[in-house]
């Protein structure tokens, strides 16, 4: 809002003091833990295999219990955020529960149970992003695209560094102690966000409020999933997610079996593809400023796919490795995918939509599945193809698109 007397001068920010820069960078390290946990198993998947002798097909299903959850509560827990205000409390629960359940994994006997502690680890991480996006915003309000855009380069860091490190202690102590120990950081960042950011409960609206003040969860969704645009950046988004989340899950399987790569070699691949993915960000928002969503979307999905077509065909480490780097360089869309749902749907149901995007970014957890079963019966090479015509599935979708910036 303006403020008077200001004539056209921009309004001034308050100078930011040494508690913002910190509460600004424990939020952001811990998206950077949030983001870890959701490839915390990726790392380690061929050593979790040599333990408990597991088949492709369920090396695949471990990976998608953690997908499965995620599909099964995004947007239940984003309707439960904007419905109570109780942001904080809800992301302390989540990734409570989510640290808990790694930790667990340590003292697991069983494959059952791994599976049970999985998908618990993934109900308890799906809070993150609906919850510690919003409390950034709300405590950031007057630098809030500088704060969000700070904390979301956390995740990515996240991501980049946790394989590298995983791998690397997996390899001196073994798989169990590797995840717990990634897993303890919980302990300290946790409190802090609890002490240092705010719920924001909602009074309870009484019945029959005004226009447009009482709308229901399912009036809102359906308006969400009658923008035309939202739902075919959910589908584009979807399918890049079944594409990349396999071709990255396993790849230590294909490094391992194929080419012959340790596990720390296995981790620097991952972290590379991590990494590379922060580097691009950024360009990934100037393609959308200047190519809008189409095209911007389109030309990085369709590069990926072939690279991901690549794959198996890559007999030595270092290709495998140049590959996975590659593929991190242009597969990471969703700047482009979030600023065009900003752009394609109205601003009262902004928080709705991308809900509803990484609801069935959730599907991807069926990949890991097929992708085990075509393992099992035809090799990782039919794994892989699947892989990456589903990414390319996701650039066709993509030119149904409008063109520029709507």
């Amino acid at each position: 809002m303006s403020q008077a007397g200001g004539g056209s001068a921009a309004p001034r920010r308050a100078p930011w003091r040494r508690s913002d820069y910190f509460d600004l960078g424990v939020i952001g390290v811990t998206h950077g833990l949030s983001d870890g946990f959701n490839n915390m198993l990726v790392p380690v998947l061929a050593l979790i295999v040599a333990d408990f002798r597991l088949s492709p097909v369920e090396a695949g299903a471990l990976l998608s219990a953690f997908s499965l959850s995620v599909l099964l509560f995004q947007y239940p827990v984003s309707l439960l955020a904007d419905a109570t205000g109780r942001k904080k409390t809800i992301l302390l629960a989540g990734m409570g529960l989510s640290a808990a359940a790694f930790v667990g994994m340590g003292w697991t006997g069983s494959f059952a149970s791994l599976l049970a502690l999985a998908f618990a680890a993934g109900a308890g991480n799906t809070v993150y992003h609906p919850c510690g996006t919003a409390l950034t915003a709300e405590r950031f309000a007057s630098s809030r695209a500088f704060a969000i855009s700070y904390q979301s380069l956390g995740g990515n860091i996240g991501t980049g560094i946790m394989p590298v490190g995983l791998a690397a202690l997996a390899a001196a102590a073994g798989w169990r102690a590797s995840i717990a120990a990634f897993a303890l950081p919980a302990l300290v960042l946790l409190p802090l966000v609890g002490a240092r950011f705010a719920d924001r409960p909602r009074p309870r609206r009484p019945a029959g409020g005004g226009e447009g003040r009482g709308e229901s969860s399912w009036e809102r969704t359906r308006r969400v999933l009658r923008n035309r645009g939202v739902v075919l950046l959910a589908a584009t988004y979807t399918l890049r997610g079944m594409g990349t989340k396999g071709m990255i899950g396993f790849l230590p399987l294909l490094g391992a079996q194929m080419a012959g790569m340790s596990t720390p070699a296995i981790g620097l691949a991952v972290s590379l593809y991590f990494g590379m993915g922060a580097v691009t960000k950024p360009v990934m928002g100037f393609l959308y400023d200047r190519f809008g969503a189409r095209s911007a979307l389109f030309i990085p999905l369709a590069v990926t796919g072939a690279l991901g077509l690549a794959m198996p065909l890559a007999p030595w480490e270092p290709a495998l490795i140049l590959l996975a780097a590659l593929s991190g360089l242009v597969s990471f869309v969703s700047p482009i995918v979030l600023t065009a749902t900003a752009d394609f749907c109205d601003e009262d149901v902004l928080a709705s939509s991308v809900g509803v995007i990484y609801a069935c970014d959730g599907l991807a957890f069926v990949a890991p599945l097929i992708g085990g079963w075509l393992a099992g019966r035809f090799g990782l090479g039919a794994s892989y193809a699947f892989f990456g015509l589903a990414v390319w599935a996701g650039a066709a979708v993509s030119t149904l698109l409008p063109r520029g910036r709507t």
